[in-house]
């Protein structure tokens, strides 16, 4: 068996057995348990629905913990959303990322910016941005590793090789702080009524707020005293100032301000300058404001958040399961180990959730991927980690930390976890949304609504692996799966790029005695001149572009550097299957020729690979979602 993604129990395993195996008899809480990392509604407002937060207090290019799993999305770019769908499943705009955030493979061997979206549940796809006002990077890189599943195993590509993205922070952040990244210019300005907090309006706000402060000053002579200004009157009089720069330059100036703290700032900054000993390194009060309006106390996260590092990431203790998620902390029954928001995807999931590949994953280049007839639609590797029911086209997609590296309960083994509603109503769970039908989700695509607890069905030992039951469905599938697996025919002599180390690359008398594995080729940057004497050098160009063409080295010199002489393969342009041939000397690697992975080599891109949605319990799931009976 095999198993790499979230997965849930059957509807007969739901009802526990015991007294002792259900907490929903037990109506004694679960203690609170310490958190470093939670899940809770963001400070900037409704518009953004969820966001995360530190409970401990952070120093500057600290990880925040744990590394997470990063999804490829194939049926969509990033920016565009697919026009088939009229709409449904367009939530899914505002979680995810560009593939290169993760590191992930390109679509196209020559022209390697083509690339399409990258999923990184928890921390990765839930933190807001507030411009310059980040104080993280989120969803850093990741590591491709298929954690000993051999590529001819039937578990091969059923889950995500790609690994342990990290969040690292930019600043000391303050325990109880919301962590921000930077979505880039273009994304909080499109937002209504949501503050631009970029540089240049906090900088001019700052500047605004100085010149009323000396206007405050000319204004306090009539009164003697600043100090003999009301707080009453101060806030009255900024509200008034406030409104006559209702632009969105200005959308970064305090609702309200604490004028003492201003008052204080600004004679630490006249004293540092009449003294020469600076100044301009005081912390401005605009900035002053919005940081503080980041931060919540640890008993308002514990009411309010759901802790997303109850989970940390291993390799399962299944054969071939990949990885897996482990208890960070001893988990008392009922305790909500992990708490996951649900992209819906209400009636086009099927047919949205698919990627059709234009040849076989042995494709030798992008050349071959465009001339080669031989297509093939398979589901997307995402289906594998969202949650179905067989009686409806709903499709929900988890988005919290750790959730989805929890495997199935196999083997003989129990699950001790279970999916369950939230019980309470949140900004992200609307318990009126379980009464509605799948047309209402289908056309509800700017929110969230809907949310997963995962849930202690016993107490759980810290390090011991997390299990649900995936659901007959999926048992089935899987068993069907396993009976009719053909291995690839390249699986023994497959070796994915980040496995294959060389000092060099091989010239051709090397290639002859020992050749790359099928799955790799060599590209180099079609950038040189040519020489008086008519040869080809290498040169290197003042902005460098991810354009390459086919090449193989003809010969390797070492001198103050190792450079190589290749023939490259130039494309006519002209529709035929003609090649320009050029020889370029003193090529560097990387920055002129790399060994690569063709593209659609990888496990996941296998025609045949193990995609099945997880089951959603019967006893959890409404009757006026059923909309296939």
């Amino acid at each position: 068996y095999i198993w790499g993604a979230a997965k849930t129990t059957t509807p007969k395993q739901q009802q526990p057995s015991s007294k002792e195996d259900d907490n929903t008899c037990n109506n004694m809480p679960p203690p609170i348990l310490e958190c470093g990392v939670y899940m809770a509604p963001s400070t900037i407002g409704n518009y953004s629905n969820l966001g995360i937060y530190t409970g401990l207090a952070l120093k500057t290019n600290e990880t925040i913990r744990f590394p997470e799993i990063a999804i490829p999305l194939l049926f969509r770019n990033f920016d565009q959303h697919p026009p088939n769908s009229l709409g449904d499943g367009t939530l899914w705009d505002r979680y995810i990322w560009g593939a290169h955030v993760a590191d992930l493979d390109p679509i196209d061997d020559f022209d390697r910016t083509q690339e399409r979206s990258v999923f990184v549940p928890g921390v990765g796809c839930t933190v807001n941005s507030m411009l310059d006002l980040q104080n993280i990077h989120s969803a850093q890189g990741s590591i491709y590793d298929t954690a000993t599943v051999p590529r001819n195993h039937p578990a091969a590509g059923s889950f995500s090789p790609h690994h342990s993205s990290q969040t690292v922070t930019t600043r000391e952040i303050p325990i109880g702080s919301e962590l921000f990244a930077n979505y880039g210019d273009g994304w909080i300005p499109n937002i209504p009524n949501v503050a631009v907090t970029l540089d240049k309006h906090l900088d001019q706000a700052d500047k605004f707020v100085q010149h009323y402060e000396e206007w405050l000053g000319k204004i306090a002579k009539t009164f003697g005293d600043t100090d003999n200004l009301s707080s009453e009157m101060l806030q009255k009089l900024w509200t008034m100032a406030r409104s006559l720069h209702p632009s969105r330059d200005f959308s970064v100036l305090p609702p309200k301000m604490d004028w003492s703290r201003v008052f204080e700032l600004s004679a630490e900054k006249k004293k540092k300058k009449d003294t020469n000993t600076g100044g301009e390194e005081l912390s401005s009060p605009t900035r002053d404001y919005w940081r503080s309006q980041f931060i919540r106390s640890i008993e308002w996260l514990q009411q309010y958040g759901k802790c997303q590092d109850h989970i940390k990431p291993g390799i399962s203790t299944i054969p071939n399961a990949g990885r897996g998620a482990f208890a960070s902390r001893a988990l008392p029954m009922g305790t909500i180990v992990g708490y996951a928001p649900l992209i819906h995807i209400g009636e086009a999931g099927t047919d949205l959730l698919q990627f059709t590949y234009s040849s076989s994953s042995s494709s030798s280049s992008s050349t071959t991927n465009r001339n080669n007839k031989k297509k093939y639609t398979k589901p997307e590797l995402v289906i594998n980690y969202s949650f179905y029911h067989t009686n409806s086209t709903l499709i929900l997609t988890p988005y919290g930390a750790g959730v989805n590296y929890i495997n199935h309960a196999s083997g003989g083994r129990k699950p001790n976890v279970r999916v369950q509603w939230p019980k309470e109503e949140s900004i992200a769970h609307k318990p009126d949304w379980l009464k509605e039908n799948v047309r209402f989700l289908r056309d509800t695509t700017g929110k969230i609504g809907l949310s997963f607890d995962y849930v202690a069905l016993r107490d759980i030992a810290k390090g011991e692996e997390l299990l649900m039951d995936y659901g007959p469905e999926w048992e089935a599938a899987w068993d069907q799966h396993v009976t009719n697996h053909v291995p690839p025919k390249d699986a023994s002599s497959y070796v994915h790029s980040s496995q294959y180390t060389l000092a060099y690359l091989k010239t051709p008398q090397e290639r002859q005695k020992d050749p790359y594995p099928p799955n790799l080729h060599t590209l180099c940057r079609p950038s040189y001149t040519q020489r008086p004497d008519g040869t080809y050098v290498f040169a290197r160009a003042l902005r460098q572009d991810d354009q390459y063409v086919s090449c193989e080295v003809l010969e390797r010199s070492h001198g103050d550097s190792v450079t190589y002489t290749v023939q490259l393969s130039l494309s006519n342009n002209n529709g035929s299957n003609n090649s320009k041939i050029v020889v370029v000397q003193g090529v560097p690697r990387p920055e002129g020729i790399e060994l690569f992975d063709k593209v659609f080599s990888q496990d996941m891109h296998l025609p045949q690979t193990f995609r099945h949605p997880i089951s959603i319990p019967d006893d959890i799931f409404p009757e006026t979602w059923k909309n296939k009976l």
